[in-house]
């Protein structure tokens, strides 16, 4: 169903990257594509005027509903969509009522650290018909585009993709955890209980945009250095070390190393795409497609310039911007269709970093993704 402009919206979750969409809803305002009607968070003070608007430039409340009560709200308040973006440990149903009022809805990942519980939401966003969307941005940025439209005709065999990272690197969050029996710094996302992992809190972007690229995830094997426990400040007590491996229903293997060292203050990355071909490189000029084009055998190796081609790119975007753009688009004209990441799509990216979580938890066992949720014998697993 087609609603009319300007659409109707709320955000739940005033901390960091709540106000990042805020930051693109008011100037989509501006616009005439949404009205603004309610901002929810557990803690008044994340709705303070004056604290948003050191995020928000020309932020003013005026009309905007605030509340600290989501199911009351929900019941006054008429919405046509709704943003979440509240720590994936603490959903208390907000997701499944919202789809059940026939409400859109933009769900930030990780949507939950338990698969039965982001089951429901997906089994209820279906049911009512309502479109929803997952905050799998990434999939908007014109780099990783062009890598997309790049390899859609070729025989990937193996994505590798490393993030070396510190613990420091972490900023402190505005949900006060200290206050929900979390780590006293709120700093949430170095906490294992409140995270789900680094692989889960961060790596799920990785993972997501080797699905963009490569398809469907058919199983993972994970191995984790876990911290020690005289290492452990402030609750900050994820891992040091990660090593995935994912197959794909396609043959492609996908590779996963992650760390968040404490006492080191220096990052690193590293990212490679290999078809049958070819290397593909994110490089500080641009996407490298390096393969030869030329007649084959070639009399000699051909230099590195014959062989590095530059991909074209789109102007530079806001990826945060395009993905709600693209989010009102499916409302407005009815067609999710327009949505590089719908809901019940990027669920099978949460899928996937949980299961590296219990693959590890194996020992490294296989976990094969349709039997993670399906079998009896990962129940214990699934259930919160």
């Amino acid at each position: 169903m087609k609603i009319t402009l300007p659409i109707r919206v709320g955000v739940v979750g005033l901390g960091q990257r709540g106000l990042q969409h805020l930051k693109v809803l008011w100037k989509l305002q501006q616009e005439g594509i949404v009205h603004i009607i309610t901002l929810i968070d557990t803690y008044a003070d994340n709705l303070a005027e004056d604290k948003i608007s050191q995020h928000v430039d020309g932020f003013r409340l005026g009309q905007i509903y605030t509340s600290t009560d989501f199911f009351g709200t929900l019941k006054s308040i008429p919405l046509d969509a709704i943003y979440f973006a509240i720590p994936p440990s603490i959903h208390k149903g907000e997701i499944v009522s919202s789809a059940q009022a026939g409400i859109h809805i933009f769900a930030e990942k990780p949507m939950s650290l338990y698969l039965n519980e982001v089951v429901e939401m997906e089994q209820e966003i279906a049911s009512n018909g309502v479109i929803a969307t997952v905050g799998f941005q990434q999939r908007y940025d014109s780099r990783f585009e062009a890598a997309q439209r790049f390899l859609s005709d070729k025989e990937i065999v193996m994505i590798s993709m490393i993030m070396n990272s510190t613990l420091e690197a972490h900023s402190v969050k505005h949900t006060h955890t200290e206050k929900q029996g979390g780590p006293i710094n709120r700093i949430w996302t170095s906490n294992y209980q409140w995270s789900g992992s680094t692989v889960v809190e961060a790596g799920i972007h990785q993972v997501d945009l080797m699905r963009y690229w490569a398809g469907d995830i058919a199983w993972v094997e994970a191995n984790y250095v876990d911290r020690d426990s005289s290492d452990i400040v402030d609750g900050g007590d994820n891992p040091y070390a990660y090593q995935v491996t994912f197959g794909f229903a396609s043959g492609t293997i996908g590779n996963l190393i992650l760390s968040r060292l404490r006492k080191v203050f220096y990052t690193d990355n590293y990212n490679s795409i290999l078809w049958t071909h070819g290397h593909l490189k994110f490089e500080p000029d641009g996407v490298a497609a390096y393969h030869y084009e030329g007649a084959y055998p070639p009399d000699q190796t051909p230099s590195r310039e014959e062989i590095r081609h530059l991909l074209p790119l789109a102007g530079q975007r806001n990826a945060t911007e395009e993905i709600s753009r693209a989010f009102f688009n499916a409302i407005a004209t009815g067609d999710e269709q327009v949505l590089r990441s719908t809901f019940s799509s990027g669920m099978y990216s949460l899928v996937a970093v949980l299961g590296a979580n219990l693959s590890h938890q194996l020992n490294g066992q296989r976990i094969y993704l349709d039997e993670l949720l399906t079998n009896s014998e990962f129940e214990w697993f699934r259930q919160k």
